[in-house]
Parts: C-alpha cells; sequence; structure tokens
C-alpha cells in the first residue's frame, strides 16, 4: 500500500473527533483522578465521591483489591474498607489504571503492533518512572505514574479513529525502519505527541502532564520547569522498549541522548539498572497473574 498518501484529517478534526468517539467515556474519571493526584488537599471522601460517579468501576476495584496480586488477608467488600487496606495513593493508581485500560481492548495484531503490547508497553514505562522518583527522589511519583501511561495516548487515537492509515503506517515501519514519530509526520503530519499533549490540554489535564505527554520524545521542547520531569518520561520509555516491552518495529533514538538525560537527572546506570530489573519482576508478576487488562 501507499504509505505516502496522507488521510485527510488534521490534528484539530482529529481532536474534534475524540469528543464524539467511545475514547470521551473516560474523560470524566480520568480528569477527576489527575485533580485528586496533583491536589494536596484531597481526602478519600473526594477520591469515594468520584467512584460513585461511575457504578461499573466499583466492581473493578474491589475485583482488583481482592485478587491474590495484593494478597489481603481479608475479602474487600466496599470501597471504604479498599482505602483502609490498599491506601489512597495505590486506589488512584487502580482507578486510572482501570480506566485507561478501557482504551486498549480489541483490535487485531498486524506486524509486532497490537492494542495489547501497547498496553503493556504503556503501563511498564508508568512502572518504570513511577519507581525512579521514589527510589532516586524520594518521592511518591504519581504524576510520574501517570504520564507513563498515558504517554502514547496519541497513539491509541490514531488506531481507533485513523484506523487503516494507522496499520498501512506499521506495516511500512518493517520495511523503511524509522522512528513512529517520523513515520506519522510524513504520513499525518503530526505525531502521537501532538495529539496526546492536544487531547491533554482539551482534557485540562495538569501542565506537567501536557508536557510529558506531548515532549516524551523531546524534552527539550517542554516547558523549562518540567523538563527534568519529561526527561524522565523518555528515560523510561527508552528503557522499557530496549528490555523488550515495545509495541512496534523501529530503531531507537541515538543512546547518547539517553545517556545525556540520564546525566542530567543526576541517576547512576547502577541504580537505574536495579531499578529496571525490579520493574520487570512486577511486570512479570502481573502478566503471570493475569492483570495485564481489566
Amino acid at each position: 500500500m501507499d504509505a505516502t498518501k496522507k488521510p485527510d484529517v488534521s490534528l484539530a478534526g482529529l481532536l474534534d473527533l475524540v469528543e464524539i468517539s467511545s475514547i470521551a467515556s473516560i474523560k470524566g474519571t480520568v480528569g477527576g483522578i489527575l485533580s485528586l493526584i496533583s491536589d494536596p488537599a484531597a481526602s478519600s471522601f473526594d477520591l469515594i465521591r468520584l467512584i460513585e460517579l461511575d457504578p461499573p468501576l466499583t466492581a473493578k476495584i474491589l475485583r482488583v483489591a481482592n485478587s491474590s496480586y495484593y494478597a489481603i488477608a481479608q475479602t474487600i467488600s466496599d470501597i471504604h474498607q479498599a482505602l483502609i487496606w490498599i491506601g489512597f495513593d495505590t486506589l488512584r493508581e487502580i482507578i486510572l489504571t482501570q480506566k485507561m485500560s478501557e482504551l486498549y481492548r480489541g483490535g487485531i495484531p498486524v506486524s509486532g503492533y497490537s492494542r495489547l503490547q501497547l498496553w503493556r508497553h504503556s503501563l511498564a514505562v508508568a512502572l518504570l518512572a513511577k519507581t525512579i522518583y521514589r527510589r532516586e527522589f524520594g518521592e511518591k511519583g504519581n504524576n510520574a505514574y501517570a504520564a507513563g501511561l498515558m504517554h502514547d495516548i496519541g497513539v491509541i487515537v490514531e488506531d481507533q479513529l485513523l484506523h487503516q492509515d494507522f496499520i498501512r503506517l506499521v506495516q511500512s515501519l518493517e520495511e523503511t525502519p524509522q522512528s513512529l514519530s517520523d513515520g506519522e509526520a510524513s504520513l499525518f503530519g503530526y505525531d502521537h505527541g501532538l495529539v496526546g499533549k492536544g487531547l491533554a490540554e482539551n482534557w485540562n489535564f495538569p501542565a506537567e502532564l501536557i508536557d510529558g505527554i506531548g515532549f516524551h520524545h523531546n524534552p527539550e521542547g517542554a516547558r523549562e520547569e518540567h523538563r527534568l520531569f519529561v526527561k524522565a518520561i523518555f528515560i523510561s520509555d527508552y528503557l522499557m522498549f530496549e528490555q523488550g516491552y515495545g509495541y512496534v518495529a523501529m530503531p531507537l533514538p541515538d543512546r547518547e541522548i539517553l545517556q545525556q538525560y540520564v546525566r542530567d537527572l543526576g541517576l547512576q546506570w547502577y541504580a537505574l539498572r536495579a531499578i529496571v530489573e525490579l520493574v520487570r519482576e512486577e511486570l512479570e508478576k502481573i502478566e503471570r497473574k493475569g492483570y495485564l487488562i481489566a
């Protein structure tokens, strides 16, 4: 197929399509969770009220909370108990992960790409980014987890709303190796970072997340106050692709860029290698127990 034939959908037009698609069904819950993550005064009452606005979500949360993954000694029968036994931060992560996973169901694997592989990659990047923040910077890493989980949301938008053209692009990457972003720019006139950035702005995400999503392939383009944060997402994205948690056939950026960003964040390679191994073990546990997709 001709991979150079451009679809007649502008970035603005694609973002308009998002708002009338099934993708928009997660907007309220995801936006609410991100507001709670960024609000230091947020309470368990705020979280419970958010959950109550999405009744099907309650059953999903309880199923996950009662799974062997969390090894809770007693049955959790309501959200209040889940808050007590699992904790506020973990419950927020579960909610965000459950809602985001809804976008990645279905689809047929093509040329090594699948929505499941994309979701697997997104979860891997989220876990690595959060763990870097917790172990190296002594922070909770809630925004890092959220940015990692959503950094490639523009890809799933293209897959769902520009499906035939997107699959044509994925197939072309096997024949003509290049970065996904370069292929998107040639075919669409924009890449998944710009799509994700536009969606994040339209949905009123916090500024740090907007930059984390929009510039995860180009941290120097982010606002100065967010560049180190975005570099952490770049590092996590790069390392998980390198570890086999990718979703398309494409070459990685020059490794010197990765090394420079590692230096910029003051990270040590021995510590990073140990963190990557911890995350790999965590991901293997998640996949072994069948919790990759909700």
